[in-house]
């Protein structure tokens, strides 16, 4: 990023057109918005500096037309930790972080003991419940 430029309007229609009026004018690119409160609303530009002036320039002309309150900031190589602190605003895609995982070693598993069971028969009780269940999926009381 060679320079950053801000735009506040208040009300997002007025940011609307300050950004289309400012992406026409010049050759930079749209970096994100942000809700700032109150109806104030920031959007942000990346580009060339020259590129950058002309394009706020001519968004805040377009901007003041719905509401003269516009403000404007324009940063020549802006400072690392400003560009990351701008990365959380909405707008912008979300970068896909090479997360590399590590490996699993396969874990060597001791095979179970083998159990055997007994089937024994099944006791009268279970029947007396499924007669009372069957009783009551017919919608009689047991």
């Amino acid at each position: 990023m060679k320079s950053l430029g801000v735009i506040e309007t208040r009300g997002l229609v007025a940011a609307v057109q300050a950004v289309d009026a400012a992406c026409k004018s010049a050759g930079v690119t749209y970096f994100g918005c942000r809700k700032v409160g109150s109806g104030l609303v920031s959007v942000c530009f990346e580009g060339e500096i020259s590129a950058i002036h002309t394009a706020i320039e001519r968004g805040v002309a377009v901007a003041e037309l719905i509401d003269p309150q516009v403000k404007s900031l324009t940063i020549a190589r802006p400072e690392r930790s400003v560009v990351e602190a701008l990365s959380t605003l909405k707008g912008l895609p979300q970068r896909a972080e090479a997360a590399v995982a590590a490996p699993l070693e396969a874990e060597i598993v001791a095979p179970a003991a083998v159990e055997t069971r007994v089937h024994t028969e099944p006791a009268a009780a279970p029947a007396a419940t499924e007669d009372k269940n069957a009783a009551m999926r017919k919608g009689k009381k047991a």
